[in-house]
């Protein structure tokens, strides 16, 4: 998993992949929050851009599960809003 955002904090994204081609891999990544200005006691909203899903998340750490036959990583792009 990695993120990578502007300067300006105005696109920021998570990207997580299971380099596992047989198993489903689960657990949590971390969110720097602090670091992207997210309130921490606030939720936010991160979008798959692969599959168009949104999902609200809260604090810095958050469960994913990823199948390797079904959807092998997530490209997420997280907003305060």
């Amino acid at each position: 998993a990695y993120s990578k955002a502007t300067d300006d904090l105005s696109n920021v994204l998570l990207v997580i992949v299971n380099l596992d081609p047989v198993s489903t891999q689960s657990g949590t990544v971390e969110v720097p929050i602090e670091e992207l200005g997210i309130d921490p006691f606030a939720p936010y909203m991160v979008q798959d851009l692969l599959t168009g899903t949104y999902y609200e998340w809260s604090g810095t750490h958050n469960y994913v599960q990823l199948n390797p036959h079904v959807l092998p990583a997530h490209i997420f792009l997280i907003s305060d809003k």
